[in-house]
């Protein structure tokens, strides 16, 4: 018996999309710092992440296990970064979770 053990080529281009999902990740942690947004949210510890949001004149909206949305004081940006955040992106739609009211209106 003969077994031919080919080598199986991806008609996926990994390279490309991880290009693309890391110059959006770039984009957007960009466009939190320099266009200081209404509200954002940040990845990273919440413990850390909450007294930044705190100290630096913010409203905490909402918190998760790894994430915190806040709507932004003066320098809630720069303080959730220097307090150990990961990421902050701006929220992009009108609210912070914005899919329960959506669905009240509806009714």
């Amino acid at each position: 018996m003969i077994t031919d053990a080919k080598v199986l080529k991806r008609n996926v281009p990994i390279g490309g999309l991880l290009m693309v999902a890391a110059i959006w990740f770039a984009g957007m942690s960009l466009a939190a710092t320099l266009v200081r947004p209404d509200r954002v949210v940040g990845f990273g510890p919440p413990a850390s992440l909450i007294a930044a949001v705190a100290a630096s004149d913010g409203y905490l909206l909402d918190a998760g296990n790894f994430h915190v949305a806040a709507r932004t004081g003066p320098s809630t940006v720069r303080s959730l970064y220097a307090s150990g955040a990961w990421l902050v992106w701006p929220v992009l739609g009108k609210g912070c979770g914005g899919g329960a009211s959506v669905l009240a209106r509806r009714q």
